[in-house]
């Protein structure tokens, strides 16, 4: 499991995590940012700045609190910088804080850079390496080795503060005790599972898991029991997050020979000083590096905001400057060498056609169209085609490409349906005027955009349609002026207060119902007449037909009567 996650449902296509990220070790598929964990220099950035909150982070937490629970000799190291990430008015106010949750002790991570500042004025004395890189940050520290391995030689081959304090801990207290760091840091998670040195950090968690459980226990700092820390720490080693904090607790040491003395933070400031190293620009430097602008006080979990930055550097000074005492001894021997080795990984490049060919893809011919405008999150197109040929990105991240096409498909929509189609503001100024519409009123878009809708058409019903911000469906328009009849469908666009005039030219369809309603009535007409000749025809047939009945009758009369009366004359 990854140590940054991602809220599917709220990555929603912003391409923020892309745009900050400084090593572009995020995918995007299917419109979601997933982070590439082999590239990923675990800096925070992308989970600090997500405007959505889609990235989340995995916790120890629960792991710590079961330690606690089935007994075991919990001990949390504590970052220096907790000074400016909590309330209170009394250090040892936050030791009882801690205790109450069940923690054996707790200790300044500060005492670790005791031993680590050692390390480094013992190199500075031994003036072997062409420059020093300070290591004491982790995320720096994959910035070299995954991107600059040519460096990995100009690391100071010593651990960090909270690798030394964890070793320092558990020599004291015994190989049992469990050693939870906490601090601004996510960095530190990766680093403390590092093979490396995989047995000294128990767990690691970061100061808003821990303002997260003082909460959920009802534990409120400032109204704790005071208790001591489980070791001393000199004031010069609390500077260790803040911007020359290890340059100035080096300096406490005494001399440093003639080692130029440089302090760079921030993510931007450490690839451009990595480029400049590989470059050969700086000799015999002493260079204190933090993927943080100013220092740990900055990391992206340090529960503060952005504004408090400053309040949090003079906490920390403040504190530092509080103890007048002496650079400790440092009484235990504990392994202080650490290992860089090259663990870059190699991608494939595509080629110059390869790269034309993908850009051509976005509408980019030609190095002409390339705005390099990093909508996408990348600085250039060109980046931008390599990373999709990496399967990093998608083609659809390109902003401006996505606008012209969607404009040019409305555009190829509205110019080509063969409905007129005429778009007014709410001043009857018409601001649309399409294909169809020119032939049908015969002047053309540019002399239409200059005119309002009633110069060339009665407006009531466009002037109803905004009185009440409601559509006009279906109804019958003729325009007598231009021998049309229409089928007219206003729609109100509430968003933009506009209203869009759709006509579907009937007059044919008129034309040839109005041809059949003509032909019906002549075909009712003929078959009227017919049936009033075959009235009288059988009126005078019936007639005739009852004066031969009638005579018939009368001579039928007659015969019966002689027949009959013929016999009685006898």
């Amino acid at each position: 499991m990854g140590i940054i996650g991602l809220k599917a449902a709220n990555c929603k296509n912003c391409y923020k995590c892309v745009k900050v990220c400084p090593v572009k070790s995020i995918k995007v598929e299917h419109a979601q940012a997933q982070i590439i964990e082999r590239n990923c220099i675990l800096c925070g950035t992308c989970l600090e700045q997500c405007p959505q909150n889609a990235k989340t982070l995995n916790s120890d937490v629960a792991a710590v609190k079961e330690m606690i629970g089935k007994g075991a000799r919990v001990i949390l190291s504590v970052a220096p910088s907790y000074v400016g990430s909590f309330d209170f008015d009394d250090v040892r106010k936050f030791a009882g804080a801690v205790k109450a949750l069940g923690f054996f002790g707790v200790a300044e991570t500060s005492m670790g850079a005791a031993y680590v500042t050692a390390e480094y004025h013992r190199l500075i004395k031994e003036n072997r390496m062409e420059n020093i890189i300070t290591t004491c940050c982790p995320s720096a520290n994959r910035l070299i080795e995954h991107y600059y391995p040519s460096l990995v030689d100009q690391m100071a081959p010593v651990v960090s503060p909270m690798i030394a304090h964890a070793r320092l801990l558990k020599k004291i207290f015994g190989y049992g005790t469990r050693v939870i760091f906490v601090g601004p840091c996510i960095a530190k998670i990766d680093e403390a599972a590092d093979i490396r040195h995989n047995n000294d950090v128990d767990a690691v968690i970061t100061f808003d898991d821990l303002a997260g459980w003082l909460e959920e226990e009802h534990v409120v700092i400032n109204d704790t029991q005071p208790a001591s820390f489980l070791n001393p720490s000199s004031r010069i080693l609390r500077m260790y997050p803040v911007t020359d904090g290890i340059i100035a607790s080096l300096r406490s040491m005494g001399d440093t020979g003639d080692w130029k003395m440089l302090s760079v933070s921030g993510s931007a400031e450490c690839i451009d000083l990595c480029k400049a190293l590989e470059r050969g620009d700086l000799r015999h430097c002493f260079i204190e590096i933090n993927m943080c602008k100013d220092g740990c006080i900055n990391g992206p979990i340090s529960n503060r905001d952005a504004a408090s930055r400053f309040s949090s550097s003079m906490k920390v000074r403040n504190y530092a400057a509080e103890d007048a005492g002496e650079y400790p001894n440092l009484p235990e021997q504990i392994p202080m060498e650490m290992r860089f080795v090259d663990c870059s990984v190699r991608e494939d490049i595509p080629d110059e056609a390869t790269i034309r060919m993908i850009l051509a893809k976005i509408g980019k011919e030609s190095p002409e169209d390339e705005l390099n405008c990093g909508s996408c999150g990348y600085p250039t197109c060109r980046d931008k085609a390599v990373a999709v040929y990496q399967n990093k990105a998608e083609l659809t991240m390109c902003m401006p490409y996505m606008k012209e096409r969607a404009e040019s498909l409305s555009n190829c929509v509205l110019t080509e349906t063969p409905n007129i189609t005429i778009i007014v503001d709410k001043d009857l100024n018409i601001i649309e005027f399409n294909t169809a519409a020119e032939k049908a009123f015969g002047i053309s878009r540019h002399e239409a955009l200059q005119k309002c809708i009633y110069e060339i058409m009665d407006s009531s019903d466009f002037e109803y349609a905004f009185d009440v911000k409601q559509s006009i469906p279906d109804k019958k328009v003729h325009f007598r002026d231009y021998e049309m009849t229409t089928m007219q469908t206003i729609v109100y666009i509430a968003k933009q207060n506009i209203a869009m005039g759709i006509y579907k030219d009937i007059t044919r369809e008129e034309a040839e119902l109005e041809s059949k309603y003509k032909l019906r009535s002549e075909t009712m007409e003929m078959a009227q007449k017919v049936i009033d000749k075959q009235m009288i025809a059988a009126q005078q047939i019936a007639s005739l037909l009852g004066e031969t009945t009638a005579e018939t009758k009368v001579t039928l009369t007659k015969l019966k009567n002689m027949i009959v009366f013929d016999g009685d004359e006898q």
